[in-house]
């Protein structure tokens, strides 16, 4: 019992109830320490926050900005996906961990562009960009022991994140990366290559 309460206290508000049902009737999905999963991340920032919280009471920015990371975090869990954690007004998630989803890939960039569209339907006066990547990273409980949070580390990780601050420079709401490029299923327009430090070969980019 002490076991399920934990679970619900840890992912009720990253995952769907359903998700966090599954997990509770069978917590060996849930490996403590870290494990090693090939995983699709998914990183979201808003754009033209910062003028607006200079022209706003606090208050209508905390609305705007809750509203937005609501759209955001719905579109993630409607598809099967995890929040992994909000950083101020950027955003990021996990397809494939801690359960099991298959074609990640796709579903990852079909979330992208509803958060993309309903982010633009609600009118909110702020645009968001969006980066995503696949490959393998260390997944699981991560912290100190006083505080811990499941997350998933590694480069696949840093690489998405990489695409999301890229969309600024190349003037596109989303940027995929090649190894979901690969899989995604979604015909996908080339962009120039970009150059991440500490890599010697730049990498393919996508957008749609």
């Amino acid at each position: 019992y002490k076991l399920r309460q934990q679970i619900k206290k840890q992912f009720e508000h990253y995952l769907d109830p359903a998700q966090v049902k599954r997990l509770q009737d069978n917590p060996d999905l849930l490996k403590l320490g870290g494990e090693k999963r090939y995983c699709t991340y998914l990183f979201t920032d808003v754009r033209g926050f910062t003028s607006l919280s200079e022209k706003l009471e606090p208050e209508e920015v905390t609305e705007i900005m809750n509203k937005a990371l609501t759209i955001q975090a719905n579109a993630v869990q409607r598809n099967g996906g995890m929040v992994d954690k909000y950083i101020g007004d950027a955003m990021m998630a996990i397809f494939n961990a801690p359960m099991d989803l298959q074609d990640h890939e796709h579903i990852a960039v079909k979330t992208g562009l509803q958060i993309r569209d309903e982010i633009k339907e609600a009118k909110l006066g702020i645009d968001i960009g969006i980066g995503i990547n696949s490959g393998p990273a260390v997944v699981g409980n991560m912290g100190s022991d006083s505080r811990f949070d499941y997350s998933a580390i590694g480069d696949a990780v840093n690489t998405a994140a990489r695409l999301e601050s890229a969309t600024k420079e190349r003037g596109v709401d989303i940027i995929i990366g090649e190894s979901t490029e690969d899989m995604c299923g979604y015909v996908l327009k080339k962009l120039e290559s970009i150059k991440v430090k500490g890599k010697a070969k730049a990498l393919k980019i996508y957008t749609i």
